[in-house]
């Protein structure tokens, strides 16, 4: 079965369909110079990534006109581990700077990734 993915794969490698596996299936969305992530084992925000990341490969979504907010802690890494537009905000402000970039440009999608401290401030 073709998936975007392998398609991706086979025209950047025409002539050898071996090296299908040998590109990272989120290298699209995630800086791979940032890999593996910093976060604890068993913490759920490097699942979370991969979901989003997952989701945004099959969704076909345009990539430009995407935004990414992070607040503080372990979440605001988020901001720098994706190909995105993305902003690292400070504590508590989240919600208020993607709230500004919809204002400035409803055509852009934007995802807030933060902490429960982070919006509860």
């Amino acid at each position: 079965m073709e998936t975007l993915r392998t398609s991706k794969v086979q025209e950047a490698h025409p002539e050898d369909p071996s090296k299908i596996g040998c590109v990272h299936p989120m290298e699209d969305v995630l800086r791979m110079d940032r890999i593996p992530h910093i976060w604890c084992p068993g913490c759920g925000i490097g699942l979370a990534v991969t979901a989003f990341s997952a989701a945004l490969e099959r969704a076909n979504i345009d990539l430009d006109k995407m935004s990414i907010v992070s607040g503080i802690g372990c979440t605001g890494r988020v901001a720098g581990y994706v190909k995105l537009d993305s902003f690292h905000t400070t504590h508590g402000r989240a919600i208020a700077f993607a709230t500004g970039i919809k204002v400035a440009n409803p055509k852009i999608k934007v995802v807030v990734f933060s902490g429960d401290g982070d919006l509860i401030a």
